[in-house]
């Protein structure tokens, strides 16, 4: 009876070794697991990190987000949805899972009553992190939800992703096993929202500028083709030196001389033009004013007659320099004083 009985308590205390022994390689499973989730969403992060700075459109930035989640995040499914207007449309997906997708509705109709009660949709309307980490079991999950199961997902987070600080879309990744999403993993993808997020705004600022930068050109071209091509007499000339950085046609011929042999030269260098003392009256209005208004002047032309002319000029920034647009218009006739 005793032999009996002690055979059964060493059965039990090895059955019990036996189940620690399984137990303790479960959890070194499960912990390996865990390692590999955490590792694999880490390398995303830096991946993605990279990608903020090399893309500058948003359906590529989708793909590329999708993909890296699916081939370093284990993910068995990424998906981001689109706001556009009422609709939530489909930018980019990636996995093996996505075969679920085939019959999911795209885009989706955020106004439908199912819709909106939807994990997808209340991520956009409510602009926070949703999870369902036994999507199996989920009281809420939605009518594709046996599709899913099929493909393999077990568990879904859904991440708001914000442009210019308003909710334009949603990442939804799915994963292979329950409780995959827990609070480590879920804070390294608050931190991938919040760098897709940033990207979004990188690729409108850097539209924005190159928007500026071509309206700069095309105002460039605008005035360049206006002052070359003008009939008046125009120059440009820089208010602290008086030096001509620029000059059209008009009055290379008013003084017969090529744009080359005026360009940076001094106004008071040349023995034609405005006079001594009423060049000094233009800076002096100039320097007054801010501008100079229908200033009656005499000029000397390239044959040495003296003739009345109105000058207009406006400041204006010019090749990085505080400059001055002036305008001439020759009255016709003779200033007084000429000698001829």
């Amino acid at each position: 009876m005793l032999g009996a009985m002690a055979a059964v308590v060493i059965a039990g205390g090895f059955a019990g070794l036996l189940w620690l022994l399984l137990r303790q390689r479960q959890l070194g499973r499960a912990a390996r697991a865990r390692a590999e989730r955490l590792s694999g969403f880490l390398l995303t992060l830096s991946r993605a990190n990279r990608a903020v700075l090399r893309i500058d459109d948003e359906t590529a930035l989708w793909r590329e987000a999708c993909r890296l989640c699916v081939e370093t995040g284990h993910a068995v499914l990424a998906c981001v949805y689109v706001v556009d207007g009422t609709l939530a449309r489909r930018g980019a997906t990636a996995g093996p899972a996505a075969k679920v997708l085939e019959n999911v509705p795209d885009p989706l109709d955020l106004t439908h009553p199912e819709v909106q009660a939807s994990y997808t949709c209340r991520a956009l309307r409510e602009g926070r992190r949703f999870v369902s980490n036994d999507y199996v079991l989920d009281p809420l999950a939605g009518r594709w939800r046996s599709e899913a199961v099929a493909q393999g997902v077990r568990a879904i987070a859904w991440l708001p992703l914000r442009r210019a600080g308003a909710v334009g879309a949603v990442l939804m990744l799915c994963a292979p096993q329950p409780g995959f999403f827990d609070g480590e993993l879920l804070a390294l993808l608050d931190e991938l929202g919040d760098d897709l997020s940033f990207a979004l705004d990188n690729i409108d600022a850097r539209r924005a500028q190159q928007a500026a930068q071509q309206e700069i050109a095309a105002g460039r071209d605008r005035f360049s083709a206006l002052f070359f091509g003008a009939p008046l007499p125009m120059a440009i000339i820089s208010i602290r030196e008086r030096r001509i950085i620029e000059v059209n046609q008009a009055l290379c011929a008013l003084y017969g001389l090529d744009r080359a042999e005026l360009l940076g030269s001094t106004t008071a260098s040349h023995a034609y033009g405005i006079l001594p003392e009423d060049r000094e009256r233009f800076y002096a209005m100039l320097a007054k004013e801010g501008k100079v208004s229908n200033l009656t002047l005499r000029i000397r032309d390239v044959q040495g007659e003296l003739r009345e002319a109105v000058l207009n000029a406006v400041r204006m920034p010019y090749l990085g320099e505080e400059c001055v647009l002036v305008t001439s218009m020759e009255l016709g006739r003779r200033a007084p004083g000429d000698r001829t």
